[in-house]
């Protein structure tokens, strides 16, 4: 019984075997099936497409004939007018050519006249030149004889028409020479007169009345400048004082709260008895909790960031700013320190509005709003706000 058993499961796995080889060569030959008809559906369209080619090719050459019995009128019509044109040309080529002899002749005309045109300027600017001359030696002579007329009356107070009424041109001027250097000897030994002395004094005297009157104009001026200079500087030294009394008080009192304790003041330098305090330097002191009195220069990073920080708020206090903008300051102190520093920036911001550029996590969550840069994707920034009081 169990051999007939096992020889029905021999039996059966060789059935299965066969089913399985019959069941691929299925689909073997369905495959093949679909194969051939994709094959046969490809030839239908490639014969499609071929008929629709050849139609088109018929066309084409219908088209062509058409083209070419144009193309071979139109030949025969380009002909008729290149040798129309030709003919034109031929008629324009003889026109211009007479017009080249014309032009020829009428150049050679315009170059005689101008011949003539230059030789007639070159006469003309000669005879403009002599004639200018002319005027010029006219003209001196006319001066010279107005100078004469002037001298003569000048020196011997005798017009131009009473000395022509005296010339004599036969008369022997050799003695009225020899009196005339006689004459201009003594007068050289009396030496000159000025005539105009009195009229210069005039004007020189009211000359000397105008200057002074703007020296006194000037000098009254300089005085009232003065006296409005040293009120301004008494002015400002006072606003000055002021300020820095005030500024001082505010810095000491400001310095304990963010060191918790020493102390801090502002000096004058070389404030001398009397002097003037602006023209003195100020000097910072700082002594921090369990430190010596010393420069701001011999503090640490922190301290000297704090210490300045104070400095500022205190000027803040003294003389509310409506902006102001803070880089980094919070970057040299440490937990304690910035929460103190924003205890007191928080009490600034009822008259200041402050804008802190910081990395710092706690400035950043004592702040009202955040601006910040970001980049979701390479080469793109994107700024992002938030307003944490709307939250």
């Amino acid at each position: 019984m169990r051999e007939a058993i096992e020889g029905a499961q021999a039996d059966e796995a060789a059935l299965g075997a066969e089913l399985t080889a019959c069941r691929v060569d299925l689909a073997s030959a369905t495959e093949r099936v679909d194969a051939l008809g994709r094959e046969l559906s490809r030839l239908d369209e490639m014969e499609r497409d071929l008929s629709a080619r050849v139609a088109q090719a018929g066309q084409r050459q219908t088209q062509l004939a058409e083209r070419r019995t144009w193309l071979a009128d139109e030949r025969e019509r380009t002909d008729v007018a290149a040798r129309e044109v030709a003919l034109e040309r031929d008629r324009t080529d003889t026109a211009a050519r007479q017009a080249t002899e014309e032009h020829d002749g009428l150049a050679a005309e315009l170059r005689s006249v101008e011949h003539d045109s230059r030789a007639a300027e070159s006469e003309l600017a000669r005879l403009v030149a002599s004639t200018h001359e002319i005027d010029i030696h006219s003209t001196e002579c006319r001066v010279r004889r107005e100078e004469l007329g002037q001298e003569a009356w000048r020196v011997y107070g005798v017009d131009a028409p009473a000395l022509l009424a005296c010339h004599d041109p036969a008369r022997d001027l050799g003695a009225a020479r020899a009196r005339v250097a006689e004459l201009d000897e003594r007068l050289s030994a009396i030496g000159p007169v000025n005539l105009v002395a009195d009229d210069e004094y005039r004007e020189l005297d009211e000359r000397l009345t105008f200057l002074r009157a703007q020296h006194d104009d000037l000098s009254a001026s300089i005085k009232d400048l003065d006296k409005a200079l040293r009120g301004m500087t008494r002015t400002a030294q006072d606003r000055f004082v002021q300020a820095f009394e005030e500024i001082n008080g505010h810095f000491g009192r400001l310095f304990e709260r963010l060191f918790e304790g020493g102390r801090a003041e502002l000096k004058l330098v070389e404030a001398e008895p009397g002097g003037d305090p602006l023209d003195t330097g100020v000097e910072l002191m700082a002594q921090p909790r369990g430190k010596r009195l010393q420069a701001v220069t011999l503090l640490s990073g922190g301290e000297r960031a704090l210490t300045g920080l104070a400095l500022l708020f205190a000027i803040f206090y003294f003389r509310p700013s409506p902006f102001c903008v803070l880089d980094e300051v919070d970057a040299p102190l440490d937990d304690a320190n910035i929460h103190r520093f924003l205890r007191v920036l928080r009490e600034l911001t009822g008259q200041t509005q402050f804008l802190v550029i910081t990395h710092n996590r706690k400035t950043m969550e004592a702040a009202d709003v955040l601006y910040g840069v970001t980049m979701e994707e390479p080469g793109l920034s994107t700024l992002v706000s938030v307003n944490l009081n709307a939250q």
